[in-house]
């Protein structure tokens, strides 16, 4: 039956290869395009008090934040969505899976909850997707807090690269199976492979099969890095609100360069590292996360 497989991935990504068109990926034509389709996102809520936002990265799910979601819910409204196609949210097989994208979307479901001047959080692709809603006076952002957020050009982790590759790299993504990929993800992600949780790798490779989540993942992973980059890092200037970068010290996903960067780039931001961690502090090491937010917040 292998082969039936193999083929019919062929000719399903063929099929899409053949659809697709390449336009010029910027935040002014994502806004003007009238076709998005904005879907009703899965979400956790829980506490009471002012709303802060947990946004999650690439490959993840809302779930990443539960280590840390009951210590918030004692002070505040916790609202952490899935991102459109990742969790249990909608996974259409368009093309709208830019970090614009992205965006437009968790702006429509903050208006569509009535969450007025959240402290939004976002971690890796999420915290992207935070910077744009800061610089969104519209969305009217109190105060944020980026952690591992990948924020310039830069060259993509290998198991991203691979996944890129034309034809072939998208055919290994949809053979390979769905638990070793999620375990590699992690491999990468963490500084002590020790630390992995097993049961996280189990409930993200379910969610990997399900349909239209491969789709999703190489959709938004092969529009990471828009084209007018460059236009919206200037804008990080901009950014007046009280803001807290956090970083695994460790993370080979995105360098701590990086980090440096960004708090050179945002005002009067705060930059603190967590030692001996990788890309993702709120599931490796969520206890010395948790002392660094209360003390900002």
């Amino acid at each position: 039956m292998w082969f039936k497989t193999f083929f019919v991935s062929i000719w399903i990504l063929l099929s899409f290869s053949a659809c697709a068109q390449k336009k010029a990926l910027t935040l002014d034509a994502k806004i003007a395009q009238k076709s998005a389709f904005y879907p009703d996102l899965a979400y956790t809520q829980k506490g009471s008090g002012d709303p802060i936002v947990l946004l999650h990265g690439l490959g993840s799910d809302r779930h990443t934040f539960d280590y840390i979601i009951p210590y918030l819910a004692r002070r505040y409204s916790v609202y952490a969505p899935d991102l459109k196609g990742f969790g249990e949210s909608p996974k259409p097989t368009d093309d709208n899976y830019s970090i614009y994208d992205h965006y437009l979307v968790i702006k429509h479901f903050l208006m569509r909850h009535h969450i007025q001047h959240p402290i939004v959080v976002g971690h890796s692709l999420g915290g992207s997707v935070a910077l744009l809603l800061a610089l969104d006076q519209q969305v009217g952002v109190k105060k944020l807090i980026l952690i591992d957020t990948p924020a310039y050009k830069q060259r993509l982790p290998k198991l991203l690269r691979y996944a890129n590759i034309p034809i072939f790299g998208k055919i290994g993504f949809y053979l390979l199976p769905s638990r070793y990929e999620v375990k590699e993800g992690y491999r990468y992600a963490f500084y002590n492979d020790d630390k992995i949780p097993q049961e996280r790798v189990k409930e993200l490779a379910k969610d990997l099969r399900s349909q239209g989540a491969k789709y999703a993942f190489l959709t938004t992973n092969r529009q990471l890095i828009p084209d007018d980059l460059d236009a919206i890092v200037k804008r990080y200037r901009t950014i007046s609100v009280p803001t807290l970068i956090v970083w695994g010290y460790n993370d080979i996903v995105v360098r701590r360069s990086k980090a440096y960067r960004l708090h050179r780039d945002i005002p009067h931001s705060r930059l603190r590292f967590i030692y001996a961690c990788g890309h993702m502090p709120q599931e490796e090491k969520p206890q010395e996360l948790l002392k660094i937010l209360e003390n900002f917040l």
